[in-house]
């Protein structure tokens, strides 16, 4: 029988399921759950070590002598610390031991319980990962999430130069508690680099065989697009999913509407999926993947071979350049499943269809269709801010739109667009804007830009994003504390820093305030302030989505 903590079990599960075979053990109360477990579960081995200073370099011996990941367990408080010399020797040797440290709750740090002490990254630099598991209750997410951190933190352990890894486990008494009869079936995520040739072939093959394969795209820089016949291959392959802030090259998506109109619909579900790139602006789109069955095979390519899981359902990491992958899978013949990437073409061009009928209303959505029909070229430079401005971009964006998808707060967002039309200024660049973050940010103002740089300023006098929140219009003050009402201008920061200014507060004179925007030529940054009522916008924002729903 194994204990009843679940994160030990999700733990000893996935030593078990990447290869872990030798345990070194320490004796403690604290971890008599985990030493329990290890002695319990057949695929293990455990050797006794009294002093945590020399079981670690005992696991660095075995580490040496099995060339496979080797654990040692100890127990909490500072019983961790001695393990210090024999973890910094193994990562310089490149043999790298897992140290797994029980652990008391946070809640008795630095109140007077015995060996309690802040374990988290007690190991410093000499862990390249540091983890601490969660006290996995009957949360779906609470389970997910430790059996990816556990997946992580071996992983990295297996990855080139085998550094040294820790993974701490909080345990709550009562600790003796020995009443589960098998261990859980965990998902063990296998990881490797493309140019190993059994891994590329393995992801080759199971594409092969998929039905119904999907690439989705995140957030990628300009330099990571590929050439334009590599993207049609593609497309009569797979079903694609991106956005425009996933690479140069892509034809419009509408991924966010499409989101809307399949949501809960199996029909559209993949098989194989791939997912290369970053952050994704579409909720729609993560609930989309993390619905999917968890037999459906879940590719992550990573540029620098962490595990970035969000799917929740990742088996296969695969640390790769994304436009290389991408190349090599456009050159496989043509697969089995054109049915299903043309089923997803079939309903890309009945949201294409049903976007192009909605026309809306003097609001935020009007100016950014009509900014985007005026504006777009190859040769310009666009950038949408945070929030609801690259949501905006979602939707009626034609081509790739910068952003600062790294934290995705609204900081910065025109600080980073004035440096860009710093870089070259001879080439026309855009910042869409909304009112909170420009008026965070106007201090990039500050700085001698040029008449390349236009900024379109969305501004209904609080945070549109709020609004698009379910549950929120239940507060009294989401239009005032929480999203920020104001009656702000932009005009004297205009005048201030020397900017052409314009306002424009109805449709009948936005036409001309955008063609002044776009077309005028200038020696210094042009902005244009659209006024928009909030209510308005929202009530457009809903409608369309009614429109392209079929509603």
């Amino acid at each position: 029988m194994y204990c009843n903590k679940n994160n030990v079990n999700i733990l000893t599960a996935l030593l078990v399921g990447h290869g872990v075979r030798h345990v070194v053990v320490c004796p403690g109360s604290r971890n008599a759950p985990l030493v329990h477990n290890f002695s319990q579960c057949p695929d293990l081995v455990c050797h006794q070590a009294t002093d945590e200073r020399s079981a670690g370099f005992i696991a660095l011996g075995l580490r040496q002598q099995c060339g496979s990941p080797v654990a040692v367990c100890v127990t909490s408080g500072s019983a961790l610390l001695n393990v210090l010399p024999a973890v910094a020797e193994a990562t310089y040797q490149q043999q790298g031991i897992i140290v797994i440290s029980a652990d008391r709750p946070a809640a008795w740090v630095d109140q007077l319980d015995g060996q309690t002490m802040p374990q988290p990254d007690a190991l410093g630099r000499f862990a390249a990962v540091s983890v601490s598991l969660p006290e996995v209750g009957s949360d779906a997410t609470e389970a997910w999430h430790c059996n990816r951190l556990v997946n992580e933190a071996i992983l990295a352990n297996k990855a080139s130069g085998h550094p040294s890894v820790h993974i701490n486990v909080p345990i709550s008494e009562p600790l003796f508690e020995f009443t589960v009869a098998e261990l859980p079936r965990e998902r063990v995520v296998e990881s490797g680099r493309w140019s190993e040739l059994s891994l590329r072939n393995f992801v080759f093959d199971t594409c092969i065989a998929a039905r119904r394969p999907m690439i989705v795209m995140g957030h990628m820089p300009a330099e990571s697009a590929v050439g334009e016949a590599v993207i049609s291959s593609l497309q009569e392959k797979f079903a694609i999913l991106s956005e425009p802030i996933s690479m140069p090259g892509l034809p419009v998506s509408y991924t966010d509407q499409i989101m809307a109109v399949v949501e809960g619909c199996e029909t559209y579900n993949p098989d194989w999926v791939l997912f290369v790139g970053g952050h994704t602006v579409s909720k729609r789109l993560r609930r989309f993947l993390r619905s999917l069955s968890p037999r459906t095979r879940h590719i992550l390519v990573s540029e620098d071979g962490r595990l970035r899981d969000i799917s929740q359902h990742t088996d296969v990491l695969v640390a790769a350049d994304a436009a290389e992958v991408l190349t090599d899978l456009a050159e496989l013949p043509m697969l089995n499943s054109q049915g299903f990437a043309s089923m997803w073409d079939g309903l890309r061009k009945t949201v294409a269809c049903r976007q192009k009928s909605f026309v809306p209303e003097y609001s935020q959505l009007l100016a950014v269709k009509r900014f985007e029909s005026m504006a777009r070229c190859d040769d310009a430079l666009f950038y949408y801010a945070n929030s609801m401005s690259v949501r905006l971009a979602a939707i009626y964006s034609k081509g790739y739109c910068q952003c600062n998808r790294g934290l995705n707060g609204i900081e910065g967002s025109l600080s980073v667009a004035a440096g860009a039309s710093l870089a070259d200024p001879q080439r026309r660049t855009y910042c869409v804007i909304g009112d909170l973050s420009f008026f965070y940010d106007q201090n990039a103002l500050w700085q001698k830009l040029g008449g390349n740089f236009r900024i379109l300023l969305l501004n209904n006098g609080e945070g549109a994003i709020f609004r698009t929140l379910p549950g929120l219009d239940k507060s009294p003050v989401r239009g005032t504390l929480i999203s920020g009402g104001h009656n702000t201008s932009a005009e004297g920061a205009c005048l201030e820093h020397g900017l052409g200014y314009r306002q424009v507060s109805d449709a009948a004179g936005l036409e001309s305030a955008l063609e002044w925007l776009v077309n005028s030529d200038s020696d210094k940054p042009l902005l244009l302030e659209v006024c928009t009522s909030a209510e308005a916008d929202e009530c457009e924002y809903k409608r369309l989505y009614k429109t392209i729903c079929g509603q």
